[in-house]
C-alpha cells in the first residue's frame, strides 16, 4: 500500500512540476514579444506642451514624460515658446468617444508610408472626472499618462497585461517588451 502511495504522490508531483514548466514557458514567450507599433515620428527627438492649468495633471504629465526619456529610444522635450510642437498632453473634465467613457485618449495624425506610418501631430487627453470616480491614485493616472504618450510615440495596445500599452490597466508601468516595441519603430 505504501508503495502505491509513493508512487501516487510521485506521479501528482512530476504533473505539477511539467504543468508550471509549460506555465512559464508561456508567460516568458508572450514576455519577449514586443509591444507592436503602428507608427514612428521622423526624429527621435519630440517636442511636447503640457495644455492645462492644473498643476497636479501637469506633474501627472511630467513624470509621464520622465518615464519615457528613461527608456532611452526617444527624447521628449518641452517646446519653448513660439516652437512648433508635436504632442499636446492635456486633460479634461469628461471625455467621450463612440466606444464609450475613456480613461485616457490619444489623437493624432499622420503620413501613410508603406514601411512604416509617420506621425506628424498627436494630443493627448486625460478624463479627470473618471480619473477621480474610479479612485485613481497618482501613480495610477501617470501610468494612464505614460499609456497615452506611448500612443503618441506610435505604440499600439499589448496583449500583455505587464505592459503600459495593455489596453485597461491601471496598475502597469513601461515593461521590457514596451521598450522592445519602440526600439523597433524607431531603429528597425
Amino acid at each position: 500500500m505504501l508503495k502505491k502511495v509513493v508512487k501516487w504522490t510521485v506521479l501528482v508531483i512530476a504533473t505539477i512540476v511539467l504543468t508550471l514548466a509549460s506555465f512559464s514557458t508561456t508567460i516568458l514567450a508572450s514576455a519577449s514579444k514586443p509591444t507592436p507599433s503602428w507608427g514612428s515620428w521622423n526624429d527621435t527627438t519630440i517636442t511636447y506642451k503640457t495644455n492645462t492649468s492644473s498643476s497636479y495633471y501637469k506633474s501627472v504629465w511630467k513624470n509621464a514624460v520622465k518615464r519615457w526619456n528613461k527608456v532611452g529610444v526617444v527624447q521628449l522635450k518641452a517646446a519653448k515658446s513660439g516652437e512648433k510642437t508635436d504632442i499636446t498632453l492635456t486633460s479634461s473634465k469628461s471625455l467621450s468617444t463612440k466606444s464609450g467613457k475613456l480613461a485616457g485618449y490619444t489623437n493624432y495624425s499622420y503620413l501613410k508610408k508603406s514601411d512604416n506610418n509617420q506621425i506628424v501631430s498627436a494630443k493627448s487627453t486625460l478624463n479627470r472626472s473618471l480619473l477621480t470616480k474610479y479612485g485613481y491614485t497618482k501613480s495610477q493616472r501617470t501610468n494612464v499618462a505614460t499609456h497615452e504618450i506611448g500612443h503618441a510615440l506610435g505604440l499600439s495596445h499589448s496583449g500583455d497585461k505587464s505592459s503600459v500599452m495593455y489596453a485597461s490597466d491601471r496598475y502597469a508601468s513601461i515593461d521590457h517588451q514596451d521598450k522592445v516595441g519602440l526600439q523597433d519603430a524607431y531603429e528597425g
